[in-house]
């Protein structure tokens, strides 16, 4: 693994490869004081241009602009030794990171989520500034790394501590101050057939988000999850965080804007320039965005064979 100098690469691109009663509840709620204000959470750091890291994407439509911003692949201990040399050998910095233990009612259907939960590592990386995090089942249609330069990118914001958005006494401390971002997801406005721009709905996708770091969230995720049923288990890390973050607790996420990703796309994301769509195409999605993967997928497939003979 390299060491990263926080002040050589202050954020980073991510991608996941997988692969007792109620009288003492109140009254420890009412009385739990804010925690203190760290100085320097959230702060931004210079971004030096010279930086050594090399990208996985080499497509000029694609690529990084901002070759400071680190491109990083994460991959759990069952992702063999020929796949990482492979991502490797394509320029990703690729960093194992080690299991989430997840409670014993959290269970899914899904057994290809069995992972999921790996992602959330990131949010113990403080030697970044801020990570994109982006589920690999993702298609690039232009550079990413322009939305640090977003205004939701900037200024974590303070946790409310209002009545009505009191944290809840059986959980971990919030931190004073958080910054997430994340896109809503097309699934609660219509699947494939939702409108252009986006409706924004309650709940967010978990495949594309924007966080500044810090341990106090990761400590509060693990927490909300040793209670039963707090959230959904049945799709995994993605109730958890829409749990954490949702918009009427005191850590609501705020709404990147709809051309940096959209979930179920369709054709007017595309024509509507949307940067990231999540999908699986290579077994679904419309016909027209299954040939736009296809042909990216072809042009992908013969620069790996030109760069293996170098």
């Amino acid at each position: 693994m390299i060491s990263i100098d926080r002040r050589r690469s202050a954020i980073v691109a991510i991608f996941l490869v997988i692969t007792f009663c109620i009288l003492s509840w109140t009254r420890s709620s009412a009385f739990r004081s804010a925690p203190p204000l760290d100085p320097n959470y959230g702060k931004l750091s210079a971004i030096d241009q010279d930086s050594k890291f090399a990208i996985l994407l080499h497509d000029n439509d694609t690529k990084r602009r901002n070759s400071s911003i680190p491109f990083i692949v994460l991959v759990s201990a069952r992702v063999d030794q020929e796949k990482r040399a492979r991502l490797e050998k394509d320029g990703a910095q690729v960093v194992e990171v080690e299991d989430v233990p997840t409670a014993w009612w959290v269970r899914t259907y899904v057994t290809r989520w069995a992972d999921q939960f790996t992602k959330l590592r990131v949010l113990e990386w403080t030697q970044y500034d801020r990570i994109l995090f982006v589920d690999a089942d993702t298609l690039l249609t232009r550079p990413l790394d322009g939305i640090f330069q977003e205004p939701e990118a900037h200024q974590p914001v303070d946790t409310l501590h209002t009545p009505s958005r009191k944290p809840k006494a059986d959980e971990a401390q919030l931190p004073a101050q958080y910054l997430f971002g994340a896109r809503s997801d097309n699934a609660f406005t219509g699947e494939r057939a939702h409108p252009f721009p986006p409706l924004q709905t309650p709940n967010f996708s978990a495949g594309f988000w924007l966080v500044a770091p810090s341990k106090e969230l990761y400590a509060y995720l693990m927490s909300v999850m040793q209670h039963y049923h707090r959230f959904d288990p049945e799709t995994m890390e993605q109730s958890l965080l829409n749990y954490a973050f949702r918009r009427e607790g005191p850590m609501p996420w705020r709404e990147l804007d709809y051309k940096w990703s959209a979930t179920w796309p369709n054709q007017k994301d595309v024509q509507g320039e949307v940067k990231s769509l999540h999908e699986k195409f290579w077994t679904a999605g419309p016909k027209e965005l299954r040939q736009m993967w296809k042909v990216k997928h072809n042009e992908m497939e013969t620069w790996w064979r030109r760069w293996d003979k170098k």
